[in-house]
C-alpha cells in the first residue's frame, strides 16, 4: 500500500532546500509515517527514495524505547502544545546497527493547520561514545582507588572495557615468573577461564606477549591464530594490547568478539587508553600485594624467630624448627636433617606430620649424597647451598614418594657463611605443582634462622661444656692447693711457736712473712672455691644462730696484720647488734672482703666498720668507710663484677684478682640483702650492706 508523502509543491520545495544539506532532514505525519527525507537521511538510515515511496514508518527507524517518546511528542506538537525542540534519539539503521542523533523539531503548517513534523538531526554517536568513554574512565579510576586486590582491579577494568568497546569478552593476563596467568575476565566465558596459566615460551598468548605490540585480528579463522584456543571457541575478532610502561610488559589485555567486526582505529585507541590505565592500576596493585606479602612473610619469620629463641638446646630446637616450618609454610609435613660430615650424610633429627615408620625407613636408608653420579642430585645441590623444588615425584623415585605419601616437596639448605649445617624439607601429601614465591621465601627464611639458631645452640653448649670443665678444674685445683697449703701453714705455725727449737730473729721474721702470705693465699683459694660454687649454682645458705661479736673478734685478729701502720682500723662496739640467724661464714666473708678492700686502697687515714639494727624491718645494716683513693663514677657499677679492679697503680703486693667485691654482691643477694656504694676520687668510699636479721629460707 502506498503511503502518503508531501504534496507536490511542498515536496519540490523540500528537495530544493534540504536534499543536499549535510544534516539529516526528514518530515513525518501524526501517524508516524515518513513523508520526506533528504539524501543525508536516506544514506544514514539505509533506505532509498523508492523505499520511502513504498512507505517507511518511524517504528522501523527509532529504537523501541525512543519510538513511543517520539510519537508522544509528534501528537502534542501537531495538537499545538509546546514541546522541547531539541532532543536525542537512538536510531536503528537498516543493517541492524544503531546510532545516536541529536534532533531539532518544528511543525510544518499548510493553510494554517499543522499536518507534519519537520526534524533536522546530526549524528552524535562518536561524540556520545567519547563522552561515555571519558565518564567510564572516571568511574573506573574511582573504583580502582578502593579496589583491594589485583583480581578486583582486573575485573573492574575488564567489565568497563568490555561494555565501552562493546565486545563479547575482555581478559587480563599478568606475568608470573615464566607464565602468564589469567587473573580477571568479564563477559563471555569469564567464570570458566579465570585461573588458567600458559607458558610464555610455548603458547599463543605467550607469542602475543613477546611481540610487545598492539595486535588486531579481524578474521581469526584465517589468521596465524587459527589453531588457538580462541578460534576453537568461536572467537572471530581479537584485539590484544600489552601492559607496558617501561621494561618488559606486565601482561596483556585481550578483547574478543564472536561476531565478525572491525576493530576501528577509534576502538583500538580506546583499548590502548584502557590498557595504559590498567598498567598503572596493575603496578599499584602488585606493589600493594608485594607490601602485604612482605608483611605476612616478615610476621611469619618473626613468629619463627620468637619460637626458636625459646630454647638453646639443639634437641629441642630442631623440633621447633620442623614445627614452625610446617605451621608457617601451611604445608602437610616438615623434616629437619642435620649434616654429619664424618658419616657424610644428613641425619633426620626431627619431623612434623610424618609417620614414625616413615622416619625409621629414612633413618635406615640414610640421606647420603652421591657426588660420583652423572649429574648433581637433590642432596648434592643442597650441599652447594641451592634450594631444590620437586613439584612431583622425580623419575625413578615414584614408588618411594608414593610409599612416603609425598606428592611435592621443597628442600632448603640450612647454611651460614657457605657452610651447610643441615637441610629443611617440607611439602604436601596430595598437592602437586610449583611452590609459590611466598612458600619459598618462608621456607628459606626459616632455614636461614634455623642455621643461626643451631650454631648458637652448639656454641652455647660448647660454652656450657667449657664452663663445666673450668668449674670442675678450678674446684679440683683449689682443693688440691688448699690441702698442701694448710699443711705448710700448720708447720710454719709450729715452728713460729718454737715447737721445733728456738728461732733467731731473722728466722722469726721470715716465718711471719710465710704465715702472712700463706694466709692471703689460703683466703684467695677459699674465695675461688666460693666463686666456683656460685657459678655452678651449688652455693646454699646454712643458717645458724650467733652473735656478731664473735665474727668481729675473728676478723680483728685476721685483718689486724694487714692494716698499714698509718691507718686506724675501727670495729663496732660489743653488743651493737642482737644475735643473728643467717649464714655465718658468708657474713664473715662479706665483711672480710669489704674491710680488706678498704685497707687495700687506704694508705693513710681510717677504715671503720659500723653496725646498725632496724627493729621495724628486722634488718641489719653494715657500713664500711675508708679515707682511701676513692672510685670514679663510671666504675661504680662495674666494681661488683668478676675481675674488675680500680687502682692499678697500687703495689703488686696489694693488688688482687678482682673477686672480693663480686663475692660480696653474690653472698649478699643469697642472704636476701642488697649492697651499695658511695664514692668519689680522693674522698674515700662507703660500702653499705643491708641484710635481714634472719636469712630467708631457700
Amino acid at each position: 500500500m502506498m503511503r502518503r508523502s508531501l504534496p507536490g509543491t511542498l515536496a519540490r520545495q523540500f528537495e530544493e532546500i534540504f536534499e543536499d544539506a549535510p544534516d539529516i532532514v526528514l518530515a513525518n505525519d501524526g501517524d508516524g509515517w515518513v513523508l520526506a527525507a533528504n539524501r543525508a537521511a536516506r544514506e544514514f538510515v539505509g533506505y532509498t527514495a523508492e523505499d520511502l515511496r513504498r512507505g517507511v514508518h518511524l517504528r522501523q527507524i527509532l529504537a523501541p524505547q525512543d519510538f513511543e517518546v517520539a510519537m508522544g511528542l509528534v501528537r502534542r506538537a501537531l495538537d499545538g502544545e509546546r514541546i522541547f525542540p531539541v532532543g536525542e534519539r537512538e536510531v536503528e539503521l537498516r543493517d541492524g546497527s544503531r546510532r545516536f542523533i541529536e534532533v531539532r523539531s518544528s511543525v510544518l503548517r499548510r493553510r494554517g493547520r499543522p499536518f507534519a513534523l519537520l526534524t533536522i538531526g546530526r549524528d552524535i554517536t562518536e561524540k556520545r561514545e567519547a563522552a561515555e568513554f571519558q565518564e567510564s574512565l572516571v568511574e573506573v579510576s574511582r573504583a580502582l582507588l578502593t579496589a583491594p586486590r589485583l583480581e578486583v582491579v582486573g575485573r573492574v577494568l575488564c567489565t568497563a572495557a568490555g561494555r565501552i568497546l562493546r565486545v563479547d569478552g575482555a581478559y587480563l593476563w599478568v606475568r608470573e615468573g615464566d607464565d602468564l596467568a589469567l587473573i580477571a575476565a568479564a563477559g563471555w566465558g569469564a567464570e570458566h577461564v579465570v585461573g588458567q596459566r600458559r607458558a610464555i615460551a610455548d603458547s599463543t598468548i605467550g607469542d602475543i606477549y613477546r611481540a610487545s605490540d598492539v595486535l588486531v585480528v579481524h578474521d581469526l579463522a584465517h589468521s596465524l591464530y587459527a589453531d588457538s584456543d580462541w578460534a576453537v571457541l568461536g572467537v572471530q575478532a581479537m584485539l590484544a594490547v600489552p601492559l607496558r610502561r617501561e621494561g618488559p610488559p606486565l601482561g596483556v589485555l585481550v578483547f574478543a568478539d564472536r561476531n565478525p567486526r572491525g576493530f576501528t582505529r577509534v576502538l583500538r585507541d580506546r583499548a590502548v587508553i584502557f590498557a595504559t590505565q590498567l598498567t598503572v592500576a596493575v603496578e599499584a596493585a602488585l606493589a600493594r600485594e608485594r607490601e602485604e606479602e612482605e608483611g605476612k612473610v616478615s610476621a611469619a619469620l618473626l613468629r619463627v624467630g620468637n619460637a626458636m629463641r625459646s630454647s638453646l638446646r639443639e634437641d629441642e630446637l630442631v623440633v621447633q624448627i620442623a614445627r614452625s616450618a610446617r605451621d608457617e609454610g601451611a604445608c602437610d609435613w616438615a623434616v629437619v636433617g642435620m649434616w654429619n660430615p664424618r658419616a657424610n650424610r644428613f641425619e633426620v633429627v626431627a619431623a612434623e606430620g610424618w609417620r614414625g615408620e616413615t622416619l625409621a625407613e629414612l633413618g635406615l636408608l640414610g640421606l647420603r649424597p652421591n657426588p660420583e653420579g652423572p649429574s648433581p642430585g637433590v642432596l648434592e645441590k643442597v650441599l652447594r647451598c641451592e634450594t631444590v623444588e620437586l613439584p612431583s615425584a622425580p623419575r625413578g623415585f615414584e614408588a618411594f614418594f608414593a610409599r612416603w605419601q609425598v606428592a611435592s616437596c621443597l628442600v632448603v639448605p640450612m647454611h651460614r657463611g657457605g657452610r651447610v649445617v643441615g637441610l629443611l624439607a617440607l611439602g604436601y601429601r596430595q598437592r602437586t605443582g610449583p611452590f609459590s614465591p611466598r612458600e619459598r621465601r618462608i621456607a628459606e627464611g626459616v632455614a636461614a634462622q634455623a642455621a643461626v639458631a643451631v650454631e648458637n645452640a652448639r656454641l652455647v653448649e660448647d660454652l656450657r661444656r667449657a664452663n663445666r670443665l673450668k668449674t670442675e678444674f678450678v674446684s679440683t685445683m683449689s682443693h688440691e692447693l688448699r690441702t698442701p697449703l694448710s699443711a705448710i701453714l700448720g708447720y710454719a705455725e709450729l715452728m713460729r711457736a718454737g715447737a721445733m727449737g728456738a728461732l733467731t730473729e731473722d728466722q722469726a721474721q721470715a716465718l711471719d712473712r710465710v704465715l702472712l702470705n700463706g694466709a692471703a693465699l689460703l683466703e684467695l683459694i677459699d674465695t675461688t672455691l666460693d666463686v666456683s660454687r656460685l657459678e655452678a649454682g651449688r652455693a646454699t645458705v646454712a643458717a645458724s644462730h650467733f652473735a656478731l661479736d664473735s665474727v668481729v673478734a675473728e676478723l680483728r685478729e685476721e685483718l689486724g696484720a694487714r692494716c698499714p701502720p698509718q691507718v686506724a682500723l675501727e670495729w663496732p662496739p660489743e653488743g651493737a647488734l642482737p644475735a643473728l640467724t643467717t649464714d655465718r661464714p658468708k657474713l664473715k666473708a662479706i665483711l672480710r672482703n669489704l674491710v680488706d678492700n678498704a685497707l687495700k686502697f687506704t694508705s693513710v687515714g681510717k677504715v671503720s666498720v659500723e653496725a646498725e639494727y632496724d627493729s621495724e624491718r628486722d634488718w641489719v645494716r653494715f657500713v664500711v668507710r675508708d679515707t682511701g683513693i676513692g672510685i670514679p663514677a663510671h666504675a661504680l657499677e662495674s666494681i661488683f663484677e668478676m675481675f674488675q679492679q680500680v687502682g692499678r697503680s697500687l703495689p703488686s703486693s696489694r693488688q688482687g684478682v678482682g673477686l672480693g667485691l663480686y663475692v660480696v654482691r653474690r653472698f649478699t643477694e643469697l642472704l636476701g640483702g642488697k649492697v651499695s656504694v658511695e664514692s668519689a676520687p680522693g674522698r674515700g668510699s662507703v660500702f653499705i650492706v643491708e641484710l635481714p636479721r634472719q636469712a630467708p629460707a631457700r
